[in-house]
């Protein structure tokens, strides 16, 4: 098998790495820590890079950061994928805007449509609609609803309707 003889890494026998994959963090992060336990296994760098799936750059780039900031270097970051529009200080006046919206609503729904144009105005930020639905899910909102009550109904006369006995022909 070619490939470079993996050499021996400062510091990796402190860790048990093979451990660490089984319990610790998120799938990424538990794949470095699987390649580092076939590294402290003994295996070169291009079997460890195909036994974990990656590529061989990758796992040089981990061990070139393990061996500059150590077993933190291995661990999920912050900041992947974008960030919500709506900071989280304003999340609960979102919520009570968005409730307050439907309140006073004179029949039928708040729409996303109108979700979004409150986020305009009262924010200042441009959402989409995809934006906007993930906002509402973020905030604990969900729109799945019953049918809405027309404003001309007249509920009395709907419960009589229901009272009255089905006439057979």
């Amino acid at each position: 098998m070619r490939g470079r003889k993996a050499q021996k890494l400062e510091g990796i026998d402190d860790h048990d790495f093979k451990q660490l994959a089984r319990t610790k963090g998120s799938p990424r992060e538990r794949r470095r820590y699987l390649a580092f336990a076939h590294i402290q296994a003994g295996k070169r760098f291009k079997q460890t890079a195909e036994a974990v799936m990656v590529s061989y750059q990758a796992l040089m780039y981990w061990i070139k950061d393990f061996r500059k900031y150590g077993i933190e270097a291995l661990e999920e970051k912050e900041g992947r994928g974008m960030k919500p529009m709506l900071s989280p200080e304003h999340q609960e006046a979102f919520k009570q805007a968005v409730l307050e919206l439907q309140d006073n609503r004179k029949g039928g729904r708040i729409r996303g449509k109108d979700i979004m144009e409150l986020m305009r105005k009262k924010y200042g930020i441009n959402p989409c609609l995809n934006t906007v639905y993930n906002t509402l899910k973020r905030v604990d909102l969900v729109w799945i609803t019953g049918r809405s009550i027309h404003p001309k109904a007249n509920v009395e006369a709907q419960e009589a309707f229901k009272k009255t006995p089905e006439k057979k022909s």
